[in-house]
């Protein structure tokens, strides 16, 4: 009797914790749905986003829509630009060519790539950043400024300006850090090289098909076409109008970017990692060990993953990505075996990151801020509909009555005094960045932003003397000090004799 009875309190016992466990997780999911859905509302959150626990997924969801041209709404099957995620899947290719036997990650690159001219460079600086690899990125936004582009720019060509031009190193390899998309667009011809494969090709036979990445895709003018239910890029304008901010014509770079991916396949992705489907537990910690260089810092980023601790000091692993507009992040915390995904497509930078830090509040059931509407679109309508002295008063309004429900930072007031002044509404522009210092007094870059729009209001006095109190504010402000040399650098006489 005594055993019935003790099994049956057992059970009891048992039941109401699975009971109190799947009402924790549906107390929030409750809450991770509610804070998506007001996200959307207020037109801030437009992608998907995927949270999972204990290798079980808990909430996912869509919000938005697919393009700046169409009213379709996302769905999970739509293929998102995961920009420098992508870096993740580089790095692991180079694990497994390593777990192969093909190459090691002390080996010198140069074995690999023919007549690469930085002989000390090795893969493994590459992977972490400490290569000293000279920046590429600035010569390529060069030659689409001069109007040089008419034919696809990928790794191959970016990786033959470096062979000729060979610019200098920033510093000796392993020296310092410097977050490097060149080292990676080299890491890719490496792989390449190795595998006798093009990268999209390897990252298909390799990874995405073996595990069931259906919908994921190294984007080049080759795959492109496969992209089948892609997700477009762009913003919305303080208007309310949404404008294209997709690919950049011709720029079909692979190594740093350019994965396009769901969050499902993402998060096939991390668990294959996690179980070790591609690379042995010894490679994979060995990934996920800090960067010390040589003039003794240590930089919390591994082979490909960056690692850090999330507000409550539990370690993290993962990337972010962001190109164009898209934004994106894949973290994971350990001690509580927490995933989030998040992939968006209007270019909200500061809103993801906002949206990570409010799951993972969440999930730990610890208060969290809603995400706030921008007053930067209230006032939009304000600044271009009414006088200025009638829009100030209607800021210090809402300012004082409704506090909590808009986004009153010094971003709003500076974003909304450029949309103005790129729509050349001088006189608007100008008082929404005079309320921008009236409201931030101490900020330099407040200042900053009103002399650009009194130099283009062509009131050149009083923006040599606005420049002059942002200095004082903050010597190191470059744009300032710029601005105030170009206005008293005398205009020389051209063809004067």
């Amino acid at each position: 009797m005594k055993k019935f009875v003790l099994s049956a309190i057992t059970s009891a016992v048992l039941m109401l914790n699975s009971m109190n466990v799947q009402s924790f997780e549906d107390d929030r999911a409750q809450l991770l749905e509610a804070y998506f859905t007001h996200c959307e509302q207020i037109k801030l959150c437009n992608g998907s986003v995927l949270v999972a626990e204990n290798d079980a997924i808990l909430f996912q969801r869509t919000m938005g829509e697919v393009s700046h041209a169409s009213e379709e709404l996302l769905g999970t099957q739509h293929q998102f630009d995961i920009g420098s995620i992508s870096k993740q899947f580089t790095a692991i290719a180079i694990m497994m060519l390593k777990e192969q036997g093909k190459l090691k990650f002390e080996d010198p690159v140069y074995l690999y790539i023919p007549n690469f001219p930085y002989k000390d460079i090795k893969i493994n600086q590459l992977l972490n950043h400490t290569s000293g690899v000279p920046d590429m990125m600035p010569y390529i936004s060069d030659l689409y400024r001069q109007g040089k582009v008419d034919s696809s720019l990928d790794q191959s060509f970016l990786l033959s300006v470096l062979l000729s031009e060979q610019p200098a190193l920033m510093f000796k390899p392993g020296e310092q850090f410097k977050y490097s998309n060149t080292g990676y667009v080299v890491l890719a011809k490496v792989i390449e090289s190795v595998s006798r494969l093009p990268y999209s090709q390897f990252l298909q036979q390799q990874v995405f098909s073996p595990l069931g990445m259906h919908y994921t895709v190294s984007r080049t003018k080759l795959t492109e076409k496969k992209i089948t239910t892609r997700a477009y890029g762009f913003r919305r304008h303080l208007n309310d109008k949404k404008r294209a901010f997709d690919q950049i014509p011709f720029f079909d770079v692979e190594g740093m970017g350019g994965i396009y991916s769901t969050t499902q396949d993402l998060y096939k992705w991390h668990l294959a990692l996690s179980n070790n489907k591609l690379i042995s537990k010894e490679t994979w910690l060995q990934a996920l060990q800090p960067t010390t260089t040589l003039d003794n810092n240590t930089k919390q980023y591994g082979y490909g993953f960056m690692l850090k601790a999330d507000a409550y000091d539990h370690p993290k692993f993962g990337h972010s990505g962001h190109w164009r507009g898209f934004k994106s992040i894949y973290s994971h915390q350990l001690d509580d075996n927490r995933t989030i995904i998040l992939l968006t497509n209007n270019g909200q930078d500061d809103v993801v990151d906002e949206n990570e830090k409010a799951v993972e509040a969440i999930l730990a059931m610890k208060p969290y801020p809603q995400v706030k509407q921008p007053i930067s679109a209230v006032l939009y309508k304000m600044f271009t509909q009414e006088e200025p002295a009638e829009a100030r008063s209607q800021y210090n309004r809402l300012k004082a009555d409704r506090y909590n429900d808009y986004d009153f930072s010094e971003a709003q007031l500076n974003d909304l005094g450029y949309a103005l002044l790129g729509e050349e509404k001088n006189a608007a522009a100008i008082a929404a960045f005079e309320l921008n210092v009236e409201a931030f007094p101490s900020s330099a870059n407040g200042l900053d932003s009103l002399a650009e729009a009194l130099i283009a209001d062509n009131q050149l006095k009083r923006a040599k003397a606005i420049l002059k109190q942002a200095i004082v504010l903050d010597p190191n402000l470059e744009s300032a000090k710029q601005q105030l040399a170009s206005l008293e650098t005398p205009v020389s006489t051209k063809n004067s004799l």
